[in-house]
């Protein structure tokens, strides 16, 4: 039997596994490898295990390649790429190559140890965080009979320190995935391999070494033999699937619809449907075989009509990462993802949130709580962290979230009238120099709600008559000002017609009443008319204001200027004053 192979290794822990798994789930389960000098129990609960989209501190690969030096070269740019090699003498060989093919050495490392194969996703370490909030490995029994590559995940615990824990289920990386927040996926391949074990005792086991509260296990669509789900299906976030797409007169269009339907039809970790985008392979191209590291995706391509609508398709679905196409030895089970193993970041800086769903109106606005939790153990850098929110076309406004502890923060947007769309999302930094996101991309891909149920948002008032100079020299600058209030309190943005055919962008926002000041020059001689009109942060416009004359080269008569300019500012202030005077008056 195959799960016997890797359990001679661990003999004395694997009976005490099978004993826990049938009768005492309490008692401790541990393996010990001839490679790992100590003995390593079960993760302290609770567990999570990040999805392929989180941080990604290197990724995993294997000496003789599967994938091309260009692919290696893209990966090393901004991660470390770990490279397993027999011996010190190829380690040597393959920095060699690496030196020139153009591959960041400053970003390379070695794993010294002897393999079979090079696809590491399908027996590589699978990393999670425990209850001591450190990172550790799960191992698990190789689905295939390749002893090297099934001792890679405690050879690659050894050499980081990390704890191992040895899950006693055959299974293999390339059908597995999961959203990082408790919600995996495979085909049944998994219980075919198993039979020892109930689906409820996989369900429990995957439970207690990985944090999966969900495991979803459905049948394969490709009807071919290594049913993995990473042949057709990908996780792109926690509530977005990639599933292959084929013509109908393919034999196995019925069941890949089935299982769109079956997804579609399942609740994210979010509370939602899952949002279930499609690539188009109709010759079998291994496109959802693709790998994501950080903010890119490394696609297979084919050199066919097909690879730049899969592009398009992954460019749709991930707005903000940078897509890219890789020939290679790829076939339709076999490409990027299954010979490159994520490496996840071991300090990542963690956050966790559930985006909101659409809102009705409210008028103590709107919470955004999140989880955020640096394992790098420094602290947040000043003004960290933030949530950044926007609506319409406006620009991103800055929210300080509060601490209200155990690693929770809140921030509240402020009511907004009208049926507003907002988007938004949350950004922390720490002093490791850790930068990140949620949803992980940032802006380009900012959660969306809608308030419903709001007062009507009425427009900013048309703007006061602009005050300023009323006549000068020719390219010198001047200021002018205006200012206008919005019945809803909202922020207000200010538009400028110089009456010489040319406006200014929309500046701001500014608070409603405030004054704002603007420069501007002319450069040739003549008489303008100028005036201003506000936007609120809605996208409600005003009426343009009065316009205020300007001349230009300036009129000699100094006097005159003075009279005028004095005559403006007693038109706006004189009756505040007085209105003042009055409320000052004795016995007012």
């Amino acid at each position: 039997m195959k799960k016997t192979q890797k359990a001679f290794l661990y003999s004395v822990a694997l009976v005490l596994v099978l004993i826990s798994i049938s009768g005492s789930s309490a008692l401790a389960q541990y393996k010990i490898d001839s490679t790992v000098q100590t003995t390593f129990f079960n993760p302290p609960a609770p567990i999570r295990q990040p999805g392929e989209f989180e941080p990604m501190q290197g990724v995993l690969i294997r000496y003789p390649f599967g994938i091309t030096y260009t692919v290696i070269a893209e990966m090393a740019e901004n991660i470390t790429v770990t490279t397993i090699v027999a011996s010190a003498s190829e380690q040597s060989t393959v920095t060699s190559q690496y030196a020139s093919h153009g591959v960041d050495l400053d970003h390379c490392t070695f794993l010294i140890a002897p393999t079979d194969t090079y696809w590491t996703r399908d027996y590589g370490p699978w990393f999670i965080t425990n209850g001591n909030n450190e990172q550790g490995v799960v191992d698990f029994t190789y689905n295939r009979p390749r002893p090297n590559d099934d001792a890679i995940p405690g050879a690659y615990a050894n050499d980081q320190g990390l704890p191992l824990y040895f899950m006693p289920l055959v299974h293999s990386g390339g059908n597995y995935m999961t959203d990082g927040q408790g919600i995996a996926i495979s085909t049944t391949l998994t219980w075919e391999e198993n039979p020892g074990y109930t689906h409820d005792q996989v369900n429990q086991m995957v439970h207690d070494y990985l944090g999966i509260t969900t495991y979803h296990v459905v049948p394969d669509v490709n009807g071919d033999y290594i049913k993995h789900i990473d042949c057709w299906g990908k996780y792109l976030s926690p509530d977005t699937i990639l599933i292959r797409q084929v013509p109908p007169s393919n034999s196995q269009y019925n069941e890949i619809e089935a299982a769109v339907g079956y997804f579609e039809n399942q609740t994210s970790c979010y509370g939602t449907p899952y949002h279930v985008v499609r690539v188009y392979t109709p010759g079998g191209e291994p496109y959802t075989n693709s790998l994501i590291l950080n903010n890119k995706v490394f696609v297979p391509i084919m050199g066919d009509q097909w690879d730049d609508d899969a592009i398009q398709s992954y460019q749709n679905a991930m707005p903000g990462y940078e897509i890219l196409g890789f020939t290679g030895s790829w076939v339709s089970t076999d490409a990027i993802h299954c010979r490159a193993m994520g490496i996840t970041d071991r300090y990542m800086l963690y956050i966790e949130h559930t985006p909101l769903l659409n809102q009705t109106y409210n008028t103590q606005g709107y919470d955004v709580q999140a989880k955020i939790h640096p394992y790098s153990g420094q602290n947040f850098i000043a003004g960290s962290p933030v949530v950044y929110y926007r609506t319409s076309d406006d620009q991103w406004h800055a929210l300080p979230m509060q601490s209200l502890g155990d690693d929770q923060y809140k921030a509240t947007i402020p009511p907004l009238p009208g049926e507003s769309t907002v988007h938004y999302y949350i950004h922390a930094e720490d002093e490791s120099g850790r930068s990140e996101n949620h949803p992980y991309i940032g802006a380009p891909n900012a959660h969306t709600f809608t308030i419903s149920g709001a007062p009507p948002n009425s427009p900013p008032e048309k703007p006061e008559k602009p005050i300023g100079t009323p006549s000068g020299k020719v390219k010198t600058t001047y200021t002018y000002s205006t200012q206008t209030t919005d019945p809803d309190g909202d922020n207000v943005s200010y538009m400028w017609d110089w009456g010489d055919g040319t406006t200014s962008e929309w500046l701001g926002p500014f608070n409603s009443g405030v004054t704002m000041s603007v420069n501007h020059s002319w450069s040739t001689k003549g008489t303008y008319q100028i005036r201003a009109k506000a936007k609120d942060t809605n996208g409600a416009e005003s009426n343009w204001s009065d316009p205020f004359s300007v001349t230009m080269p300036q009129n000699n008569n100094y006097m005159f200027s003075f009279i005028e300019n004095m005559k403006l500012i007693l038109e706006r202030w004189f009756p505040r004053l007085f209105l003042l005077l009055i409320h000052m008056r004795p016995g007012a």
